[in-house]
Formats: structure tokens, sequence, C-alpha cells
């Protein structure tokens, strides 16, 4: 009896030994997990800091390059305003005492070809200077924009450009990069229109729904006649709208040429 009890207690002190073994076992693998797990969260709390850091010295880094762009156009603008323009000023000033000198009658053509040319050399430059100075593309809707682009065209080509807009009501947000871009377009086709077209009257409207739609019209001659075929002046506004996704039709027609651009909302 003694012995079959001796057993017993034998065999419950293995079992209890086992299971204290075993339940040391787990703690120590409590423990170590525990450890990885503290470890892991100092690394993400250390990584997240490095993040916000990195965050910080991006955007400290963004803002203080937007700084120098600033100034940097600003800078550009006026050495194009006070050296380049007032330079050409005096040159276009030159050509039109040329023209009051008795000249033969092709010599007198060619001033007042250079002359016309130099106008519209000095008129992209103001263009240029506009846009490196005025953050406009962010500030401005696009109805304003083209209203102020056609004011310019109006008083410095000293030609009859219409504008109308239909819907103003209802233009809807446009990325700043693709309202430029829609802008330059624009900008494209009436200069080409003014400098190569011989056209009366240019038009330029607006229509705001689903989709932005945009018609530059002429009088003038089509596209044939401009000066060097049908890729004339259309190989940058094609580029420009394929490169946002817009809609692009160039028809030539009797008298004049008809450009149709629409760029749909993606909000």
């Amino acid at each position: 009896m003694i012995g079959l009890v001796t057993v017993l207690v034998a065999a419950m002190l293995l079992q209890a030994l086992y299971s204290f073994k075993r339940l040391k076992g787990l703690q120590t693998k409590h423990n170590e997990l525990t450890l990885t797990l503290r470890k892991v969260q100092q690394d993400l709390v250390e990584e997240s800091e490095r993040s916000k850091r990195m965050e910080t010295e991006l955007q400290q880094q963004v803002k203080s390059n937007d700084t120098l762009l600033k100034a940097e156009r600003k800078r550009i603008a006026a050495d194009l305003h006070d050296d380049i323009v007032q330079r050409m000023v005096v040159v276009r000033l030159r050509l039109e005492q040329l023209s009051y000198y008795p000249l033969p009658e092709r010599a007198k053509k060619e001033v007042l070809l250079l002359h016309r040319e130099l106008e519209n050399i000095m008129a992209d430059i103001r263009y240029l200077i506009d846009d490196l100075v005025q953050p406009k593309f962010e500030i401005q809707s696009f109805s304003t924009l083209i209203h102020e682009l056609v004011a310019r065209l109006s008083r410095i080509i000293h030609r009859k450009v219409e504008f109308k807009v239909q819907y103003e009501q209802d233009e809807f947000f446009i990325q700043p990069y693709i309202k430029r871009e829609l802008y330059y377009i624009i900008q494209e086709a009436a200069q080409n229109s003014l400098n190569h077209s011989t056209a009366s009257v240019l038009l330029i409207s607006l229509r705001w729904e689903d989709t932005l739609w945009v018609v530059i019209e002429d009088d003038g001659q089509g596209l044939l006649q401009r000066g060097r075929g049908k890729g004339y002046g259309t190989e940058s506004i094609k580029q420009r709208a394929g490169a946002i996704g817009a809609e692009l039709i160039i028809r030539s027609r009797t008298p004049g040429l008809v450009i149709l651009l629409g760029y749909r909302n993606s909000q």
C-alpha cells in the first residue's frame, strides 16, 4: 500500500514538475514576446518621429524653394522688362523713324514687316513677363483668366477680339496645372490667328457644363493658307491637349478656322 502511495505521489510530483516547467517556458516565451513587442513599438515611435522630422524638413525645403522660385521669376521678369523690352522699344522707334525717310517702296514694305514682327515679339515677351510674375493659375478663375487674356490681346495687337461666356455660375474647379495648359492652348491659338490668319475678328467663347467647351474661331484664312501648311501653329496645341486628356478638334472653313476644345469635369 505504501509503495502504491509512493508511486502516486511520485507521479503527481512529476506531473507538477512538468506543468511547472511548461508554465515557466510559457512565461519565458511571454516575456520574450513582450520585449519584442515593446521593441517594435519603440521602433515604430522612432520611425514615426523620423518621418515627421523628414516631412517637416521637406515642407521647409519646398517652402524655401518656392520662395526662391518666386524671387527668381521676379528677377527674370524685371530683367526682361528693364533691359530686353526697353532695347526693343528703341529699335521699334528707329524703325518708325525710318518709315518717314524717302525709301524705295520695297524697302518701306520691309521696314513695315520688321516693325510688325517686332511688335509681335514684344507682345510675346509681355505675356511671358506676366506669367512669370503672377501665380494667376492658382488664384484666379478660368473665366477671369481668359477675359483678361482677351483684354490684353485687344490692347496690344489692336485687333477686334470678342469674348463670350455661358453658364459662368457653373464653373467647376480645375487643377492649376491643367488650367495653365488650357490657358496656353487658347493663347497659342489666338496669337496664331491674330498674327497669321489676316482675320478681322477673333471670337473666344466658353461654355460651362459637365464639360468646359472652348471655341476659338476667326474669319481669316483657312489652316492651309497660314504660311506653313497643316501643321503650322498646331503641334504645341495638340501636345498640350493630349497631355491633360482634353478633346481637341481643328477645322478649316471658308472663311476662317474653328478650334473646339473640351475638358471634362473630373471632380
